[in-house]
């Protein structure tokens, strides 16, 4: 009796192809995977805030130039109010406020420090500060500060103002004139609110 020996084997397409399924499922897991991590990473906290000026005071005994000439012992607290009216909750160490008018802008956080020289009262010692509870995590209720370290009047009206110790230049906001902020989160440069105010 002569044995028939038959060798069956699945058709070298037939494994090429599954090879190429495999890979692409194990392509498409780890690209969702790591897509996932980046979108995660790059996410700004969503938040709706509401914004206001707040202009306890505006003195110059010189109002022919553009310095602050305050009388002795004068202080006051203007700034802008922000109150945080819903979404995500945040660190204010994590957020830094760009302020502009015009063509001129600003970029305030909580590492600039204020000067020696300010019209603001000794209570207050960071340009972003919580109002209330100051453990400086700002949630849905919750309102804060960006304080102008000074203020002035000159010939092209009232102005309150920001000048960082150490600054090259400061940024001024007249009353009365439109200026637009926008609130960003630092871990993932982006714009967590923008819009506009108008001192008054």
């Amino acid at each position: 009796m002569i044995a028939v020996r038959k060798d069956e084997a699945v058709s070298p397409v037939v494994g090429i192809l599954l090879m190429l399924v495999v890979t692409i499922i194990i392509a498409a897991v780890v690209s969702g995977f790591a897509g996932s991590l980046a979108s995660d990473q790059s996410k700004a906290p969503q938040i709706s805030l509401g914004v206001k000026g707040i202009i306890q005071n505006i003195s110059d005994t010189d109002k022919t130039n553009y310095q602050a000439d305050h009388p002795s012992g004068f202080v006051s607290a203007n700034g802008l109010e922000f109150e945080h009216k819903g979404g995500e909750s945040f660190a204010l160490a994590d957020v830094a406020l760009q302020i502009q008018s015009g063509d001129t802008k600003t970029i305030i956080d909580l590492s600039d420090k204020i000067p020696s020289t300010t019209c603001l009262p000794p209570s207050v010692d960071k340009y972003i500060m919580e109002i209330g509870d100051d453990d400086g995590f700002i949630k849905p209720g919750d309102k804060f500060m960006v304080y102008a370290d000074d203020c002035r009047i000159d010939s092209s009206g009232s102005v309150i103002s920001w000048k960082p110790d150490g600054a090259a230049g400061g940024f001024a906001a007249y009353l009365n004139t439109k200026c637009e902020y926008k609130l960003i989160d630092k871990a993932s440069d982006k714009v967590m609110q923008q819009g506009s105010f108008v001192l008054q």
